[in-house]
């Protein structure tokens, strides 16, 4: 079987069963960033402006030692819906402060990690432990946004 990459087009499924949320404007960019602290990385943001939220045409995230993780959706980028809710989902699951939520099910998270004051936040799979201890177990995915990108793919 042959992995087909991202390349920088057709990111997001259509049709698609998700719906996304109202086009994003740079206001609300600055309102979601202002609500939780951060800046945004410039190219998910540029994806949100194209499509606020929704499925991946490009679903599938490769890790450094080979391993895949599913990445069905992003939430939207929105102040009361999706990764404005970050800071709620985080004190309600004990994850971790300083993390931006992109798509998650309370049991497994894909973030954006801005523990270490970081402008280009790292990319992490958060999943919980098989322990049942409520503890999290954390995987890079990418040292950046950008990278993360680069490491999805389709079948």
């Amino acid at each position: 079987m042959s992995l087909q990459f991202y390349n920088g087009t057709n990111f997001w499924k259509s049709p698609s069963g998700y719906k996304p949320g109202e086009q994003v404007t740079n206001a609300q960019v600055a309102e979601v960033e202002q609500l939780l602290g951060i800046s945004l990385p410039r190219k998910y943001v540029e994806l949100m402006q194209e499509q606020n939220g929704g499925e991946l045409a490009y679903r599938y995230v490769l890790f450094e030692d080979g391993d895949a993780a599913v990445v069905p959706y992003f939430h939207e980028l929105e102040m009361d819906r999706g990764v404005g809710l970050s800071l709620i989902f985080v004190e309600e699951c004990g994850l971790p402060d300083h993390l931006v939520l992109l798509t998650g099910d309370f049991h497994s998270w894909i973030a954006l990690d801005y523990r270490n004051g970081r402008s280009e936040p790292a990319v992490l799979y958060i999943t919980e432990d098989e322990s049942g201890n409520g503890l999290w177990q954390e995987h890079i995915i990418a040292e950046n946004f950008d990278q993360f990108l680069g490491r999805l793919f389709q079948k």
